[in-house]
């Protein structure tokens, strides 16, 4: 399309040349100064059409000169820029370029208009010049012309008279050969545009795609010149030539063109991996898979991915990620979304896995894309996410007794058998309990190993036993049991054992714990109770065929450790209580100490207890009384104290209390050592601090780890993830969970206190409802200072059992022969964050025509499986199958029956049909031959069916006849092959006569089927 002329445009009118491209390769017929081009790879200024154009004066034109017999003379004299009535001179030099003395003379012009000096000879001696003085006098506006002749003893020659009126002159080159293209890629040239008219010049450039000329209009001042740049951005790859016109002049009649001449080419990209490890799949194909084998959650490991560039264009590319993904579930990235690879060239490209979720199979998809988007390769990514491997030496430790006053201790160690850091906390207070950890919190290196100390110092003669959770980042939770029994001079509890342990936990299951040992001693002896064969008690069963009676049930640490009793949900009913079971007395500067907070203690069993609460010297909080008994199903109001020892300080605590059967203080009152039951401990968390009002808490620093998904559950089952605190400062960090955030999520611990360098580590827990993203929302806030809260976001949901079918859920067969069969891949992907299993349903009537490869399976988390569906006709009809795919939750039991399954139908339509084969000639004559001598002709096979035939070659020699063990003398290149529909296959007959005879031979074929049967 031709562009109008326009006012708008750029104006060209002082400048200096400044090329900024580096290689000059347009091919022109004159002069290729000011013409250049670049690939996209070479940086350069940008021009627009609203940019001044750089540009540069045109040269002050040369008046061209010739040498005849020895004489310099121009050729032509010109006038430009005349006015009517005015007398305008120019000067003719003659110069003598000989070593004699030139002698001629000269005849004045013709015209009335050009007049000289009266002519007179002209010797010239050697070197010498002589300037002949020419006038010009107009005297109407047109174009005059003259000549002014000069003889001489070898001739007569002429000088041209010319005067020109002011006119419109564009100059450009008459072709530019741009560098060749990539499809897809961009590469610029540039010319120079001059204005070698009089006049100034608008222009405009009419052009064709894919070529792009900047600036498409602008204004040209007479005697400069403006660069042009072409840009060439090629779709397909062939050779373009296009004639790029400039328009100008007045109304735009006048024009010079150059022609367009670029090579676009399809870029190649060859993908491999490098450094291939075990996993791995790097064969010559359009799929590789990138193998990261197993890496900790918290980590990244980088595994990097070869491009070559073999082609003779630069290969621009990117590399795509799948879209459907949630972006904070994304376990892995890439280090580069586009690039240019130059000719010959190779670039690594970094893929980066860094897992999230513990225990994960992570797979992700990279399409790797060049310019053109003609083919691309596609990147797989698999990953497993492993944690910490945490792991204690025991798992009890049995402090026996001491006496009232003295302490003991025992070693445990702790290891981490995984490679990978970890960190953990032994979820007690042991400044404030009567069992220590030393050191409670700490971090492991892969492999490594670190000893604790265990220590028991009771303040009460009772019995102690305290299960206490270790919980570890990004692990679940291990639980550690301390028994210890006090002794006093007065009173002697019964010496509790790990094989107590064994007897209560198997009563806890059956019911039992609730009633007291003389209860149960009574029980045994009324033989309402009886013993089992380990020695625990149980009920007496009604029916020898019944049911066994019940044992503890193996809890998952994470439910062990939520479901507690602490809260409104547990396990077991909770014998023994305390509410409220956190406290917050916020600040309280003094100096009078905050007035008490009471609590109550429920006895929820059938027998009465004794209750003992730890208290450590220098504790700002204890509780009153210290020590008293509850009768059964009974409560107790007692009294939490604060009192800080000082101003402007942080104080949290967790108090503990033991509670047990009174008839336990005394080891006399047991006749059955399987009544003995351990105690119970209750704990109540305490803080405040002791901060004015007027005064600024100090500013807390920190770092929290916390992420951004809860992991991948089925509907109905809780979702659990672990969250780190480090206390960055010098200074205590307290912490606790404001009342505002999302009900809907429990975190543990919700309050405590943090020294300078120690973590906390956290658990968290949700029941995800709904398969849309749920976001929770919650709040910590840090020295009870309301302006240091941290919002911590996270999304949850129930993981559908969805798959994403290939197409619309329908596959398509090709007409394939009665008894042969063919075959149709079919994809679906797996969108879920968990693994599913499937299983393809087909009915029986169609099993022995329909069949799938493989017919059921494992598909992994956002994994896309390809299979092949095979369809076997038995008959010329038309076939249309309606089939079900299974889906259900991976990982369950093999007896185990799915909670929820979800179903999908396809509809697979295929075509049975018969076909023959024919050959293009019925007779081939091979002519008379000599014996023994070879010649072959060419057998054509016709396929004119709609479907691939099968097909194997008979041969059958008639004359002459022989002996049944001599081979035919004609040989067949193949006897079986298959041609596809609507073509021919070609079979090379060779003839080799061994005796003189006639022969003549008939070759028949037979059509085959996949159940090896010859029709």
């Amino acid at each position: 399309m031709r562009p109008e002329d326009s006012r708008d445009c750029t104006v060209i009118s002082s400048g200096s040349y400044q090329s900024s491209s580096t290689v000059a390769v347009p091919t022109i017929s004159g002069s290729s100064k000011g013409t250049s081009a670049r690939s996209s790879n070479v940086s350069a200024q940008t021009l627009s059409p609203t940019d001044t154009q750089v540009c540069s004066p045109k040269k002050q034109e040369r008046v061209k000169k010739r040498v005849v017999w020895g004489i310099e003379v121009a050729e032509e004299l010109q006038w430009k820029g005349w006015e009517l009535g005015k007398e305008t001179s120019r000067s003719l030099v003659l110069r003598n370029l000989t070593l004699k003395i030139q002698r001629m003379k000269y005849r004045p012009p013709k015209t009335k208009f050009f007049f000289t000096v009266i002519p007179q000879p002209i010797f010239l001696s050697p070197g010498i010049a002589f300037t002949l003085p020419i006038v010009f006098r107009p005297l109407e506006e047109k174009e005059y012309t003259d000549q002014l002749w000069f003889e001489k003893e070898e001739g007569v020659f002429s000088v041209d008279l010319r005067a020109t009126l002011p006119c419109h002159k564009l100059v450009c080159p008459p072709r530019l050969m741009l560098p060749m293209c990539a499809v897809g890629d961009t590469v610029e040239a540039g010319f120079c545009l001059n204005n070698v008219g009089d006049l100034p010049t608008f222009f405009a450039w009419e052009f064709a795609s894919p070529f792009q000329i900047l600036p498409a209009t602008g204004l040209l001042e007479p005697g400069l010149a403006c660069r042009v740049k072409v840009t060439f951005q090629p779709h397909i790859a062939v050779i373009h030539e296009v004639q790029a016109t400039c328009w100008y002049g007045e109304g735009s009649r006048q024009k010079s063109s150059i022609q367009l001449h670029a090579v676009a080419k399809c870029a190649q990209l060859l993908v491999s991996i490098r450094h291939k490890q075990a996993g791995d799949q790097d064969t010559e194909s359009s799929q590789k898979l990138l193998h990261f084998g197993s890496v900790a959650v918290g980590c990244s490991a980088e595994r990097q991915i070869k491009l070559c560039n073999p082609s003779a264009v630069n290969a621009p590319f990117k590399i795509e990620m799948a879209t459907d993904m949630l972006v904070k579930d994304q376990a892995f990235s890439c280090s580069m979304a586009q690039g240019i690879i130059p000719p010959g060239q190779k670039k690594y490209v970094s893929v980066f896995f860094h897992p999230k979720t513990l225990d994960n199979r992570a797979v992700d998809y990279f399409s790797i894309i060049p310019s053109g988007g003609a083919s691309q390769t596609l990147l797989q990514a698999v990953g497993f996410s492993t944690g910490p491997a945490v792991s204690l030496q025991h798992y009890c430790v049995n402090f026996s007794w001491v006496n009232l006053g003295e302490r003991s201790e025992q070693t445990l160690w702790i290891e981490n058998q995984a490679d990978c850091t970890a960190h953990f906390q032994f979820a007690i207070d042991c400044k404030e309990s009567v069992f220590s950890i030393r050191p409670h919190f700490g971090s492991l290196v892969g492999k490594d190993r670190m000893t604790l100390r265990c220590t028991f110092q009771p303040t009460h003669p009772i019995i102690c036993f305290r299960r206490v959770a270790c919980l570890v980042h990004h692990q679940d939770p291990l639980f550690l049991d301390l028994i210890g029994t006090c002794h006093s001079d007065s009173t002697k509890p019964v010496i509790l054992t790990p094989q107590h342990l064994t007897f209560y936990r198997t009563h806890l299951a059956r019911g039992l714990t609730l009633y007291p040992p003389d209860i149960l001693t009574a029980m045994l002896k009324e033989r309402t109770l009886q013993r089992d064969s380990n020695g625990t008690l149980m009920l007496p069963p009604e029916d020898l065929q019944g049911p066994k009676a019940p044992q503890h049930p193996n809890i998952p640490p994470m439910m062990e450790y939520f479901f507690d009793g602490t809260r409104d949900t547990a396990i077991f009913p909770p014998p023994v209580s305390v509410e409220p079971a956190e406290v917050d007395f916020g600040g309280c500067p003094g100096p009078e100490a905050p007035a008490p907070v009471p609590l109550c203690l429920r006895n929820h069993t059938k027998g009465k207890i004794t209750v003992a609460w730890t208290r450590r010297s220098g504790c700002p909080f204890w509780v009153t009384p210290e020590t008293f008994c509850v009768p059964p199903l009974k409560s107790m109001a007692m009294h939490l104290h604060f009192q800080p020892p000082g101003p402007h300080g942080l104080y949290a605590v967790e108090l503990e209390a033991f509670a047990v059967y009174q008839v336990l203080q005394s080891y006399h009152n047991i006749e059955e050592d399987c009544t003995v039951c351990p105690s119970w401990c209750v704990t109540v968390r305490a803080r405040g601090h002791s901060y004015s009002a007027a005064l600024e808490h100090h500013v807390p620093q920190y770092f929290l780890d916390a992420p951004k998904l809860f992991p991948a559950v089925p509907a109905g089952k809780p979702s659990y993830r672990s969250l780190l605190l480090v206390n960055k400062g010098s200074m205590l960090l307290t912490f606790s969970l404001t009342p505002n955030s999302s009900s809907d999520i429990t975190l543990r611990p919700t309050s405590g206190l943090l020294a300078p360098g120690a973590h906390q580590i956290f658990l968290i827990s949700t029941y995800p409802k709904g398969t849309s993203w749920k976001q929770h929302i919650f709040y910590l806030e840090f020295n009870f200072g309301s302006q240091y809260l941290k919002e911590v976001s996270m999304q949850s949901r129930e993981e559908p059992l969805q798959l994403k079918l290939d197409t619309s859920k329908c596959v398509f067969f090709k007409p394939t022969w009665v008894g042969c069969s063919s075959d149709s891949p079919f994809t679906f992907r797996n969108p879920s964050r968990l693994p599913l299993e499937f299983e393809w349903r087909i009915s029986q009537q169609h099993q022995q025509t329909l069949a799938v490869q493989p017919s059921k399976g494992l598909i992994q988390p956002n994994e896309s499986l390809t299979l092949t569906w095979i369809f076997s006709p038995l008959e010329e009809t038309k076939y249309l199958f309606r089939v079900w795919i299974l889906v259900w939750e991976a990982g369950l039991h093999p007896d185990a029956k799915p909670s929820a399954t979800m179903y999908y139908m396809i509809r697979l339509v295929g075509l049975g049909i018969t076909s023959s084969l024919s050959a293009e000639t019925k007779e081939l004559d091979f002519g008379n031959m000599l014996v023994d001598s070879r010649q072959s002709r060419s057998l054509v096979l016709l396929n004119d069916g709609n479907c691939t035939l099968y097909y194997r070659l008979y041969l059958e020699q008639h004359s002459p006849e022989g002996p049944n063990q001599d081979p035919p003398a004609l040989q067949l290149e193949c006897c079986e092959g298959s041609v596809p529909p609507h073509s021919q296959d070609t079979v090379i007959l060779t003839a080799c006569p061994k005796r003189r005879a006639q022969y003549s031979w008939t070759i028949s074929y037979s059509l085959l089927s996949h159940r090896g049967v010859h029709t």
